[in-house]
């Protein structure tokens, strides 16, 4: 029970490391030694990486993703990251694609919430494939008048 437990509660990219672990000892034991370092290389290794991911072709969830998971793994080391810092890494890796949604998001009064920054970037993802779908529907018209039948 608490081997599944176990395994349904970490990220499927962290599922990997639990491949072939046949208790839930060995399991928890394997994570905390992969994920819970404390070493000063570990730590600038996993801030660097946070710092310099980009969003490039990945969809706003896999970008995200991307962030949480070194986010988790931050602080699983004992370095947690702070909603503000969170938001700031995204708002500044995410890409120009978004600039009008970065533009809403640091001109509100008070500071932005992961939460909200995530639907925002949603939504506007989302905008953006229905306009890329409904613009490529829309190809070269010819009109066509006639005069007496003809």
């Amino acid at each position: 029970m608490v081997m599944s437990w176990i395994n349904s509660s970490v990220h499927p990219t962290m599922l990997v490391a639990l491949i072939g672990k046949t208790s839930s000892h060995s399991s928890w034991t394997t994570l905390r030694d992969r994920y819970a370092s404390q070493s000063t290389g570990h730590f600038i290794q996993l801030c660097s990486e946070l710092m310099n991911t980009h969003r490039g072709g990945s969809t706003i969830s896999e970008f995200l993703d991307k962030i949480n998971c070194l986010v988790n793994t931050l602080s699983l080391s004992g370095a947690p990251v702070s909603e503000s810092n969170l938001v700031a890494i995204i708002l500044n890796n995410v890409g120009p694609a978004y600039k009008n949604t970065i533009a809403s998001a640091q001109s509100r009064d008070e500071a932005i919430s992961y939460n909200v920054l995530e639907a925002l970037l949603l939504g506007a993802e989302h905008r953006q494939k229905l306009h890329c779908l409904f613009g490529a529907n829309i190809g070269p018209t010819a009109l066509v008048a006639t005069r007496g039948g003809r």
